[in-house]
């Protein structure tokens, strides 16, 4: 299926999602290299940075799902794009005076970060209102995860123009670029308010937001297969988003290539990204995605692996494709897998635990990546974090829960 034959309720909200991650693709590339070039920041003090955009996920996010929840999900998308939008603002309004401070970038970061983590599980919740399930009924699984597909697809597109726009950093300067972000953001707001529930509002929810994040809690629990799914997620976070947001940077400084190589190299994941998530639109998902999640991961453990052995900058910019490609083929399992399994009436609270514990821990993750930095070489990095993901591969397959997932058949509930 084409994109002007998708529902129009559809197309709105893939443009809108498109929108946040063209923001996504520019400030990724961004707000490292502000901090690498124009500041000079060393490589403990670049992790604080990449880190004060993934913590406030620890405080804001589980509220942010609880929040969707609550009241309508399409106006929280909108006002976390207004925010995001003024951040970018306020930063490109400063470099055009002066250079900014340590301090200044841990306070963009962090003011992201909190949008950030309302925006997500808002958006991501507004994914099945593109299609009307049947009356009385619900999407089919296998329509969830066509739905998924054509949300993970848009994510990747997005981001790979931003990063393309990025990738003109020493040409353009970074608050043309800031100054797009914000643009882009107003429009998406645009696109996401449209999706808002029509006729009156739903019923005062009985249950206060405290209780609330506790009954999502307890749903995760309930499920063996979403329970050790958000485990996954924590470790991939701790290990694999860490030492992509802190190490990459560094390795491809050392190539001495200058912000569009760093940029190439982030776009060359993203096509991966793409290139993985068109073959699982035209192949579908298949019944036992958490067996595909599971081989993603030692997929990505071999990609660590060889990248600490030191490519050429070919070389390396070829394996972050196939990371790309790898981490959008578990990315887009794991949302589907939430997605089907998650009741309605708390789906944004799982989404939201699902996202805190992969965006909690890489905020982690990013810290170790860069205290591991100050004393070793990148190299070295990446390979511990490909042994250590071997070893989480060994242990989830050994528990089962997911390589057992057959999403045709009812899932149970047992502990």
């Amino acid at each position: 299926m084409t994109f002007p034959a998708l529902a129009a309720r559809l197309r709105t909200f893939l443009l809108g999602f498109s929108g946040t991650s063209l923001a996504t693709g520019l400030q990724v590339v961004l707000l490292p290299w502000i901090a690498v070039s124009l500041v000079e920041l060393p490589a403990l003090q670049l992790s604080w940075v990449q880190a004060s955009v993934l913590l406030p996920n620890l405080i804001f996010l589980l509220f942010g799902g609880a929040l969707a929840d609550r009241i309508d999900a399409a106006r929280v998308a909108a006002l976390s794009c207004i925010g995001l939008a003024l951040c970018h603002a306020v930063l490109a309004y400063y470099l055009m005076h002066s250079i900014p401070s340590l301090a200044l970038l841990l306070m963009y970061g962090v003011s992201l970060g909190v949008c950030t983590a309302f925006l997500q599980p808002a958006r991501e919740t507004l994914v099945q209102r593109g299609q009307q399930p049947p009356a009385g009924g619900k999407l089919q699984e296998n329509q969830v995860q066509h739905l998924v597909t054509w949300m993970m697809l848009a994510q990747y597109g997005g981001q790979a123009v931003g990063m393309l726009l990025a990738s003109q950093f020493d040409s353009w300067g970074a608050e043309t670029l800031l100054l797009i972000q914000v643009v882009v953001l107003l429009f998406a707001a645009g696109f996401f308010i449209s999706l808002r529930r029509d006729g009156a509002p739903s019923a005062k929810p009985a249950k206060k937001l405290p209780r609330a994040l506790l009954e999502g809690f307890a749903e995760v629990r309930k499920s063996r297969a979403i329970f050790e799914l958000v485990l996954l997620v924590g470790f991939n976070g701790l290990v694999h988003i860490g030492v992509f947001l802190v190490v990459l940077p560094l390795l491809a400084e050392s190539y001495e290539r200058g912000a569009s190589y760093y940029a190439w190299l982030q776009i060359a994941f993203v096509v991966g990204t793409v290139t993985a998530t068109v073959v699982m639109l035209r192949r579908g998902q298949g019944d036992h995605p958490g067996r595909g999640v599971l081989m993603c991961l030692l997929y990505s453990a071999a990609l660590l692996i060889a990248i600490s052995f030191g490519p050429t900058a070919f070389g390396l910019a070829l394996l972050c494709a196939c990371w790309g490609a790898v981490a959008a083929a578990s990315a887009a399992l794991g949302k589907s897998i939430v997605q089907v399994l998650a009741p309605e009436q708390v789906r944004s609270r799982i989404i939201s635990i699902y996202q805190f514990s992969l965006f909690g821990s890489a905020a982690i993750g990013a810290l170790l990546a860069g205290v591991i930095s100050e004393f070793t070489a990148p190299l070295t990095t990446l390979l511990w974090a490909g042994i250590f993901s071997l070893l989480a591969f060994v242990l989830v397959w050994i528990s089962g829960a997911l390589r057992q997932l057959d999403i045709r058949q009812p899932q149970g509930t047992e502990d």
